[in-house]
């Protein structure tokens, strides 16, 4: 093979891999830019790019009206959704003035209805919500439910924390 044939093979490739290299898409995720809000969380607080976001561990005795009245919302973390199911929450979850954010599930029923039990079933699936929240609306007393997915339906670091950003985004209007 001559040089200039050889020369021209290698100018179509390094303008071909330029060529895909500029259609690769990077993602850019948009962040809660929004007044400090504080979150109690049932199980260890997610990590999220937002400083303003102030979370607060307690534990499932701390979910009463009165104890979470200086919150924005709770987070129920992927370790305690069995827990979170027991028939005592469901009012709870219904009764309160703040969203309640089940992490890890596509399914809020378990939580809102008395007599049914979280079970692996619910756990998260490619394609479904990989959180959902919940609020009772004090105009007409009908849930309103949300949910969550993650960025092609891949669990990572980057996807995990732009889903926490839409959620704090949700909790900010809300609250208004």
């Amino acid at each position: 093979m001559s040089k200039d044939k050889m020369k021209s093979y290698c100018l179509i490739l390094l303008v071909l891999v330029f060529a895909l290299t500029a259609c690769k898409q990077n993602s850019v995720f948009k962040s809660y830019e929004g007044r400090t809000l504080d979150i109690a969380v049932v199980g260890e607080p997610p990590e999220v790019k937002e400083e303003q976001v102030i979370f607060t561990e307690i534990s499932f005795d701390e979910m009463t009206p009165e104890d979470l009245t200086s919150y924005d919302a709770v987070f129920i973390r992927e370790n305690n959704l069995s827990e979170a199911a027991a028939d005592q929450f469901a009012d709870v979850y219904s009764d309160s003035n703040i969203p309640f954010y089940f992490i890890g599930t596509d399914n809020f029923v378990p939580f809102t209805e008395k007599d049914l039990e979280y079970d692996n079933t619910s756990e998260w699936t490619a394609g479904m919500s990989y959180a959902v929240g919940v609020l009772t609306s004090k105009e007409d007393d009908t849930l309103k439910h949300w949910g969550f997915g993650l960025h092609n339906d891949i669990k990572s670091d980057e996807h995990l924390k732009a889903m926490y950003s839409r959620i704090f985004i949700s909790i900010n209007e809300i609250n208004r």
